[in-house]
């Protein structure tokens, strides 16, 4: 006979609660409402009608009892470190390492960009196990796939990112640093894939193997759904975004590939529910196409991660985390997956940057702090906060340390590190986690009924752009209080310092462009781009033999640049408006 153990099974249901328990519980809540409809009528509002709501529009209770969880299977509230990772990915959380620093930075000129760098590291930005983590964003020019001397990059030249247009301005960035102790995200548009080659090609130089570099790639093709820029059309940016999977998880095996841009959606005017919901609807389209072409699960989908917003509503933000964490893995599971590392949400946060504001921008301090705090509760892996001048430029020295200093002071001040999910088992966010998931699974259902992401971006771009309307008029009739927009206003104007780019960035870039133009091989360069020309025609016309990035990094290493690798993409894929 065989031994008989304490196993739980699947088939096992074990509630939370003992049914007397529960029936106690009840009777204290109903105990509970006499007092609180007392309370409530001296306010002269009428208990019975009494409602609030999340920002999202999630109905919520005064006061949360063991039988608002119920419900909840225990197994879905679980433990930090086990399926479905509800309450953390791993079971150590920061105990014995907090999560990394990962400011966003980039402005102007590569060498000024490589300033701001390396002066946040000497003020202790850390990244895991000894490596700096450098979260560079791109400039406007480079977004749009274009060269500074394009007439559409005239005042774009180094504003909201860094000019580095081919590999010798990789050269100017990078110089002096060891890239295999590095981490590098590389914050692009539909810029990627030229990025990645002058990165490469860049490597090659320095003599560095591919496979020892760690970063990030975008891969934010998807964003058309949302954004408003010039892009591939859906279907392209898909079958761009596995090449460059597929590239890494034959030679890369450090480096992360796809981004899912959650920030982008909630900034854009997405509720938390959407933001949840659709970056879940992106990742399953692009994992499964990654499945068509014969990837692994286990393989690829350890390398995808997620930036995620951390806003104002509190305790929805740590829910909206938490669903988001049982969602993927259980989705990962069924197209799947079997690693752990295959089903976890890696999240980097962003604090939120439509939430703060130009009048008072000293409050938004308060505001970012408590977004940190909040994405600290929520088990997030590496973090960005924004900013208090983010509402009038991008942060300067003083600004940026500042919020430098956000993080360290949670991290070493607040003992909140001592304990793994702090908040877990708390009835109020165990409910609202349960709510959330409900709500997102919905809408995930309605976005799979469409055919999938790439086949839902008419439908996710109404959503959010009502939902943006929604946020704008009820702060206009103030049903939702912004400090100094519509309540406690002052005249009072707060001065602070503004961050301007150097005046003579964009003439600089022109001019080392026409340099770089003068000195090249004519024909190695011509040689090269006819390469690429000829790739990205095959890969274009469902010939894809996987020379397309081999002869970009070549390209790059003839010196050819962002906007002319980018024009061979786009007569080829086509580029065009958002649909």
């Amino acid at each position: 006979m065989a031994e008989k153990t304490d196993t739980i099974t699947p088939q096992d249901v074990i509630p939370m609660f003992d049914p007397r328990f529960l029936a106690e519980t009840q009777r204290l809540e109903a105990q509970w409402r006499k007092e609180f409809n007392k309370i409530a009528a001296r306010f002269g509002v009428d208990p019975a009608t009494y409602q609030a709501y999340s920002h999202s529009g999630l109905p919520l209770k005064p006061v949360y009892f063991p039988q608002d969880v119920a419900h909840i299977a225990y197994e879905d509230i679980g433990s930090p470190g086990i399926f479905p990772y509800t309450r953390g990915l791993l079971a150590a959380q920061y105990q014995f390492m907090p999560w990394a620093n990962q400011p966003v930075m980039g402005y102007g000129l590569p060498e000024e960009t490589r300033e701001r760098m390396d002066y946040l590291r000497s003020q202790g930005m850390t990244g895991y196990f000894g490596k700096t983590f450098y979260n560079l964003v791109y400039d406007l020019v480079s977004h749009e796939g274009v060269d500074p001397d394009h007439p559409a990059a005239k005042g774009r030249v180094g504003q909201c990112g860094m000019a580095v247009y081919n590999r010798r301005d990789m050269a100017r960035l990078f110089d002096g640093l060891d890239l295999t102790q590095i981490n590098v995200v590389h914050i692009t548009g539909y810029e990627t894939l030229p990025v990645f080659a002058h990165y490469l090609a860049y490597a090659t130089q320095r003599g560095v193997p591919w496979n020892k570099l760690s970063g990030n790639t975008m891969n934010w093709y998807y964003q058309s759904a949302y954004c408003g820029m010039t892009t591939f059309p859906p279907q392209a940016g898909v079958d761009l975004a596995v090449e460059l999977i597929q590239f890494c998880n034959d030679q890369m095996p450090q480096w992360n590939t796809l981004n899912l841009f959650g920030y982008g959606m909630e900034e854009a005017g997405a509720t938390a529910i959407e933001e949840v919901a659709f970056s879940v609807a992106a990742g399953l389209d692009y994992a499964r196409a990654c499945i068509a072409q014969g990837l692994a699960p286990d393989n690829f989908l350890p390398r995808f991660g997620f930036q995620i917003a951390q806003a104002n509503d509190f305790f929805e933000e740590i829910a909206k985390v938490r669903a988001l964490r049982r969602m993927w893995a259980k989705a990962c599971k069924a197209l799947g997956a079997s690693k752990p590392s295959a089903m976890h949400v890696r999240i980097h946060t962003h604090t939120s940057g439509v939430v703060l504001t130009a009048q008072q921008p000293l409050n938004n301090l308060v505001r970012t702090t408590l977004h940190a705090l909040g994405a600290a509760l929520a088990g997030t892996q590496a973090m960005e906060v924004s900013a208090y001048d983010e509402a009038l430029a991008i942060p300067t020295e003083a600004s940026h340390t500042q919020a430098l200093r956000v993080q360290q002071i949670i991290q070493e001040e607040t003992n909140i590190t001592a304990v793994a999910d702090p908040l877990g088992g708390s009835y109020y966010l165990e409910a609202l986690t349960s709510q959330v998931e409900e709500a997102a699974g919905a809408l995930l259902a309605e976005v799979e009924r469409l055919g999938g992401y790439r086949h839902a971006h008419e439908f996710i771009r109404e959503r959010i752009e009502t939902s943006a309307q929604r946020w704008r008029d009820q702060i206009d009739t103030h049903e939702r209080i912004v400090v100094g927009i519509n309540q406690y206003v002052t005249d009072e104007v707060q001065k602070v310092e503004k961050f301007k780019v150097s005046a003579g960035a964009e003439q600089e870039a022109v001019r080392r462009l026409h340099i770089l133009r003068a000195e090249r091989d004519e024909s190695r360069w011509q040689a090269a781009m006819a390469e690429v020309d000829d790739a990205v025609a095959r890969f274009a016309h469902g010939e894809n033999d996987h020379r397309m990035i081999p002869a970009m990094v070549a390209a790059s290493q003839a010196d050819a640049t962002t906007g002319e690798l980018m024009a061979v993409l786009k007569r080829h894929l086509g580029w065009r408006s958002p649909v």
